[in-house]
């Protein structure tokens, strides 16, 4: 990893972001509703290298990177919220650190919240000791110091944001302490807290959710106690805990899942390269071999042959670009009358997308509505969400109202290697469409294709 990290190249195509969110801050500047201006794109990029080895002080930059880093206005800066979660024994330190060490030496600011439970155990609960109800109790606690923590990080963040982009790394998250108690206990911690539900407190308040599966599954040899002083579960019980902490996320517009399939090293830098892409950041010079996949499913099966899965209803609609290499388009997704809103941008690069994506609020998801494209149609999906054999999988399956080329669509996708590709036993795929542009959302969404 280290050797790899010599002469890794960075190309920041958050940049690229950050010219088209100077026209979003003008749109956003409306006068009774009525927008000021229409949105303008900058097709400039900016590549940044880093020079020496993870560990060193600070990365070396060239001159034109630093002035046009310094010529961008305070609220073009991004944070970007990311949760490392798993069963015991899974890697999230290690990671953590790793993740920790390589953003602060390409400049950003790093922000590291502890895991809430770890920190409330190691007063001398054990939670194996308590009654159901007061099991119960402790979780409902516990997410309520784990949010107040998170709020108050959260706010500060802010403030390093009007100087450099903010990466907040969580050890665990909101959903996490929901994973330790059954469905109908959850319910009636709802009930009793009517502000939480599962999109709000998994989709609105992270960006990213990395799930790093248990040495408990898959590398039994590795699997310790010997390292968290709180930590005393079994083999089999640390599966299981795994299982529930994976299910209680799916759902998560940007999950990944992360298994044991490759050496720990391996596994660590499938965690970095996922981050960075997620945040727009090209590294070239290593590549942990974990890419998008799509495929098309001849029909969606019954419900019942399906794992536990999450569904979710989600709207996209592309905007309106003036330049053809760059595809902009806003997204809103949840269930039960509880949304969560996104905008992303998509190049290309060699023939391969590079997409970027933010946290919008309802608001400025309304306004942005405005500018979309009259030659693109809204594009309606139901979206399943599981977990099988230890990898995440969606499926999108195409409603109407569409455009007629995509009735009747049903699209797996998934992230995972060249070489280790599974696809679930009990669907019937037809082929892969992975580099099939026929089959790009923004291709499907054309009216052009009528």
């Amino acid at each position: 990893m280290d050797a790899k990290l010599e002469t890794l190249c960075v190309e920041n195509k958050y940049e690229k972001l950050i010219h088209h969110t100077k026209s979003i801050s003008n749109i956003l500047k409306t006068n009774n509703g009525r927008l000021v201006n229409k949105p303008e794109i900058n097709n400039n990029g900016l590549k940044k290298n880093l020079d020496g080895q993870e560990n060193s002080t600070k990365p070396s930059f060239s001159d034109k990177s630093e002035d046009q880093s310094q010529n961008n206005a305070d609220d073009e800066k991004r944070i970007h919220r990311v949760v490392f979660t798993g069963g015991p024994c899974a890697g999230k330190t290690t990671s953590i650190n790793r993740i920790k060490t390589f953003f602060e030496n390409i400049g950003w600011k790093v922000l590291s919240v502890p895991e809430t439970a770890t920190t409330l155990l190691s007063s001398g609960i054990f939670f194996a000791e308590l009654d159901e109800d007061a099991k119960i109790d402790f979780q409902e606690n516990l997410l309520k110091t784990l949010l107040q923590i998170e709020d108050t990080i959260n706010e500060t963040a802010k403030n390093y944001a009007n100087k450099k982009n903010v990466i907040i790394i969580y050890d665990r998250g909101a959903m996490d302490p929901i994973s330790y108690i059954a469905p109908h206990e959850w319910e009636a911690l709802k009930i009793r807290n009517p502000n939480w539900n599962e999109v709000d407190l998994r989709d609105n308040r992270y960006d990213q959710i990395i799930h790093l599966v248990t040495a408990a599954n898959g590398a039994e040899q590795f699997y310790t106690l010997e390292n968290n002083n709180t930590r005393t579960e079994s083999i089999e019980l640390a599966r299981e805990l795994d299982e529930r902490c994976a299910k209680a996320w799916v759902g998560h517009p940007c999950m990944d899942v992360i298994g044991n399939s490759t050496v720990f090293d391996t596994k660590v830098t499938k965690a970095l390269q996922t981050v960075c892409e997620r945040v727009g950041l090209n590294l070239k010079g290593f590549d942990a071999g974990n890419r998008k996949r799509k495929f098309l499913v001849k029909e969606l099966p019954d419900d019942s042959v399906f794992p536990n899965f999450e569904e979710l209803t989600v709207i996209h609609n592309y905007l309106v670009s003036t330049s053809d290499s760059i595809q902009v388009r806003i997204r809103k997704s949840g269930k039960g009358g509880n949304w969560s809103y996104s905008y992303a941008i998509r190049t290309y690069e060699d023939g391969l997308p590079n997409e970027t994506r933010t946290q919008i609020d309802r608001r400025e998801y309304a306004i942005l509505s405005k500018t979309v494209d009259s030659n693109h149609y809204t594009i309606y999906q139901r979206r399943r969400c599981f977990i099988w054999c230890h990898r995440y999988y969606r499926i999108d399956i195409y409603e109407e109202p569409c455009n007629p080329s995509c009735r009747g669509l049903v699209i797996l996708s998934f992230r995972t290697a060249d070489d280790d590709i599974l696809l679930p036993s009990f669907l019937q795929i037809e082929r892969e469409i992975t580099n099939d542009s026929f089959y790009s959302m923004f291709n499907l969404s054309a009216k052009k294709n009528n």
